[in-house]
């Protein structure tokens, strides 16, 4: 099966139960959260994160068309097809992990669901951490900074070693899960800070010091 049957399957599947399941919402909304203004709030819960995933996919399909360095795709399509996949099962796991637990109010079965995101996630950014050092540069997915599209190395050591650190993060988090629920927070929050921002400014460290050790040889070229 391709990438993209699997995608569009899984986007398909997810908009017929969304549609079966919006006509019993309403039946397990709490109290406290009904609104008065008819089935939007269902509707909002239904579909929205299936258009999401529909969206993103399309975006980034669209990016990759697009994308000056799209010669370098050929290198990486496996990769960027995975990691396709993995935003497209995070979005449909995230929903209906939403759902179940909404509807699950009335008939309990346990606190196990609540541990089920931060695994999901943890998960996704274990398998987009070995994942993440066999992108090459592009315009549309990575760590994609001035510094990484300008130079080739920069972008493949700044991938390494991002990849490292996503893969210690999503094994943290499914770890921490387990060990104190209660106290994800701390490690949810710097990490995902740490991958917003630090690995960006990873980028501009790296580049910073692949110029410092290049230009001893651009002076003494220009001695000579």
């Amino acid at each position: 099966m391709s990438h993209n049957k699997f995608r569009y399957g899984v986007l398909a599947a997810a908009f017929c139960v969304s549609t079966l399941l919006f006509f019993r919402l309403p039946d397990f909304w709490p109290i406290r959260y009904r609104f008065p203004a008819g089935p939007f709030p269902w509707i909002f819960t239904s579909f929205t994160l299936p258009t999401a995933a529909l969206v993103i996919v399309l975006i980034f399909k669209s990016l990759a068309k697009r994308d000056p360095l799209r010669a370098n795709y050929v290198k990486f399509r496996r990769t960027y097809e995975l990691f396709l996949d993995l935003a497209v099962l995070l979005t449909i796991g995230t929903h209906f992990l939403l759902i179940g637990k909404l509807m699950i109010l009335q008939v309990r079965i346990g606190r196990w669901i609540t541990y089920v995101p931060t695994s999901l996630i943890g998960i996704i950014l274990i398998i987009a951490g070995n994942a993440l050092p066999r992108l090459r540069p592009n315009s549309a997915m990575g760590i994609r900074t001035r510094w990484t599209l300008r130079d080739k190395t920069v972008w493949m050591k700044t991938h390494r070693v991002g990849g490292y650190f996503l893969f210690a993060f999503g094994l943290t988090l499914v770890a921490w899960t387990y060990i104190d629920f209660m106290g994800i927070w701390w490690v949810l929050g710097p990490g995902a800070i740490l991958t917003a921002a630090g690995l960006p400014l990873l980028s501009f460290i790296i580049w910073k010091c692949e110029r410092r050790s290049s230009s001893p040889l651009l002076d003494n070229h220009k001695e000579n």
